[in-house]
């Protein structure tokens, strides 16, 4: 199984062999700030906005993958520690998925959904796989994991649901993304992995309750901010252009 290609092959080997936990870099999400004062006027009361980029947003509780072998990895991750609140890491995943196999195998073909199964069950979960036609989707109540074939390369994916045709998925390549319902079918073996716990899943998690493209969000949030009169504070009254 090969993943979508995010990092050259050897460096990916280099990581393995040091650690993965020595390679962890922890990204920190670029935020700025705007100071609402400036743009309402002196006298009004102080403010800030902060700001987030489309990047933040696309991979909004998702874990990025950093090898090209590693999309199960940090699709496993992202469900673990964005649904289940656990506190994990994809290269301290990778480093515990490691044990008992052969690391030249996993950076040349990734790891697979039994090795999946077989890590949850390791620390007390359930990891169940169901092999279920495009209607189930629809019906999802929890985020599973489902396995693409993406012009030949094999591509694990966290899915969050289907809705009119489309269905949504956290990429960890790409992010988080909307496919239509044909193509995502095309690339799709029909099986999925459910991974299951004593506790329910985070209700405020991205990867539970968002099923929709954060850049279409965008787009419509862009093209109602432009077709709304601005509200202006002077003299303090708030008022709109009528004329």
């Amino acid at each position: 199984m090969t993943c979508l290609r995010t990092l050259p092959t050897a460096i990916a080997i280099a990581c393995l062999w040091l650690g993965a936990a020595v390679c962890e870099v922890r990204a920190q999400q670029a935020q700025s700030s705007v100071d609402l004062t400036r743009l309402t006027g002196p006298g009004t009361t102080p403010g800030r906005k902060t700001l987030r980029s489309m990047r933040d947003l696309r991979y909004q509780d998702l874990m990025r993958q950093r090898y090209d072998f590693s999309c199960g990895s940090s699709a496993l991750a992202s469900l673990l520690h964005y649904g289940y609140g656990l506190d994990v890491s994809e290269p301290e995943l990778i480093k515990k998925m490691m044990v008992g196999v052969d690391p030249r195998e996993v950076v040349k073909n990734g790891f697979s959904m039994l090795d999946m199964k077989r890590y949850v069950e390791s620390i007390g979960m359930r990891g169940h796989g169901f092999r279920v036609d495009a209607d189930a989707l629809y019906r999802l109540q929890m985020p599973v994991i489902a396995l693409l074939d993406l012009r030949g390369y094999k591509h694990f994916v966290v899915v969050k649901g289907a809705a009119n045709g489309r269905v949504f998925v956290a990429d960890p390549a790409l992010g988080h993304r909307v496919m239509l319902e044909r193509d995502f079918v095309k690339g799709w073996n029909g099986i999925i992995l459910a991974v299951v716990a004593d506790r329910p899943m985070r209700t405020d998690s991205y990867l539970v309750s968002n099923r929709s493209s954060p850049a279409l969000q965008r787009r419509v949030e862009a093209l109602d901010r432009a077709t709304t009169p601005p509200r202006v504070v002077e003299f303090g009254l708030v008022i709109t252009d009528l004329f």
